[in-house]
């Protein structure tokens, strides 16, 4: 089907966004949208940014086919060379020409030709952005492996939103003899589907921060750079200046207030971020939230070694640190990895190793297993006597070298963190 079908879902009637003034005025052609099969595109004209506003996609799981990855991208002449970012962009820099149409998402029909041309014609600069490699190769393609192979649906049908968004201080890249362009801080997606076991809409919400420039405000501290996380529909609103339809706001599980959260969701920071490494981690409605205390209590996981020298086995260790103005009992806390294996901390400090962390004292932590640290990218969190969770981490696959520690804390972060004390 050429162009994004708002009727794509049974019964369910979702258009593309509306927009809010200050975005309005910066759409390409008065906000025409341009079809291209299976997904439309908005342009945002603003010559610092020639990138898409929004883009709808349609995905009917039942007719994915295999399709060849052609890589052949292009200038759209709908839209003119002058309002699109060429490959003058993306040649010689870390940043990828980022599809946010996925082709593998994009490459369906009821024959493999029309699956082929579909595939193809993802490869237009109106649909990319400046992604980072590493983002587009690793968080950024996890999230779009889960949209993929997303086993909610009832029918097979799911339909996806999908934008970046811009910061008030971003970076920026100017090719030799070209016009600046702006780099996204982060992007966003908002993925629905009729649910098989409700029969009524589901919609998840999750945006994907790139610059670290972006995080610094007050929640810059539980932020990460390359992480996804499930948010709601109004943040992603005001981030962007788009307008979702009211049916995609009030199918959203999370909350951006107090107004309407149920006591028994547990639900205690608002708006909600909920942090997603894997499928297992997103929230439905109805689900209980983990009590979080990262920005109550000041012990912080600061550093680990996923990928020891050598065996790994009986070699990673993590280090925590206690950045507050009181001293902590560690006692009856736990670490877990990615796969939520537990264990305490008393069995895991050597021997004479005192839990109890004055303030700006820290303790590395030895003999993890059962719990293991993925080398190729996971989680680490870390729980107090009650069940609450104090810090988390990701080590994402770009982050390890062999043989040498991540670290979650930089010198400066600690400083920070120490001051505001």
């Amino acid at each position: 089907m050429l162009g994004y079908n708002e009727a794509f879902l049974e019964g369910v009637v979702l258009p593309i966004p509306r927009f809010r003034t200050g975005l309005a005025t910066e759409l390409f052609s008065e906000g025409r949208i341009f079809a291209y099969p299976n997904y439309s595109v908005v342009m945002n004209g603003n010559p610092h940014k020639r990138s898409p506003a929004v883009v709808c996609l349609n995905i009917n799981q039942n007719q994915l086919q295999n399709t060849q990855r052609r890589d052949r991208w292009r200038l759209d002449p709908r839209i003119g060379a002058t309002n699109q970012l060429d490959n003058d962009y993306y040649a010689n820099n870390p940043w990828d020409r980022g599809h946010m149409a996925r082709r593998a998402s994009a490459a369906w029909g009821s024959t493999v030709r029309d699956a082929q041309l579909a595939s193809d014609e993802t490869f237009y600069y109106s649909n990319s952005t400046l992604q980072h490699e590493n983002l587009n190769q690793d968080e950024w393609l996890g999230l779009e492996e889960w949209v993929h192979q997303l086993d909610l649906d009832k029918d097979g049908r799911i339909t996806s939103m999908i934008g970046p968004i811009y910061a008030d201080f971003d970076r920026s890249i100017r090719p030799l003899g070209r016009p600046i362009a702006l780099v996204p801080a982060d992007f966003f997606k908002v993925v629905s589907c009729i649910n098989k076991q409700t029969d009524t809409l589901d919609v998840r919400a999750f945006i994907i921060y790139q610059d670290a420039e972006a995080l610094a405000d007050k929640l810059g501290r539980t932020r990460y750079d390359n992480q996804s996380y499930q948010v709601t529909t109004t943040e992603v609103e005001m981030l962007t200046g788009l307008i979702f339809d009211d049916q995609i706001y009030n199918a959203n599980p999370l909350y951006f207030s107090v107004t309407n959260a149920k006591p028994e969701e547990n639900v205690r920071i608002f708006p909600e971020e909920i942090e997603v490494a894997r499928p297992e981690d997103l929230v439905a409605a109805g689900d209980s939230r983990q009590t979080i205390l990262d920005e109550v209590v000041d012990v912080f996981i600061a550093a680990a070694m996923p990928d020891p020298a050598g065996a790994d086995a009986g070699q990673e260790w993590v280090s925590l640190i206690n950045l507050g103005s009181e001293a902590i009992n560690l006692q009856g806390w736990q670490l877990a990895d990615q796969f939520d294996r537990r264990k305490a901390l008393e069995a895991i400090a050597e021997a004479g190793t005192s839990l109890l962390l004055e303030p700006g004292e820290s303790v590395v932590l030895k003999g993890l297993e059962p719990l293991r640290l993925a080398n190729r990218g996971g989680v680490i969190k870390l729980f107090n006597h009650s069940n609450e969770r104090i810090d988390w981490v990701n080590n994402t696959e770009t982050m390890v070298t062999a043989g040498k520690p991540v670290l979650f804390l930089t010198p400066r972060n600690t400083l920070q963190l120490m001051q505001d004390r």
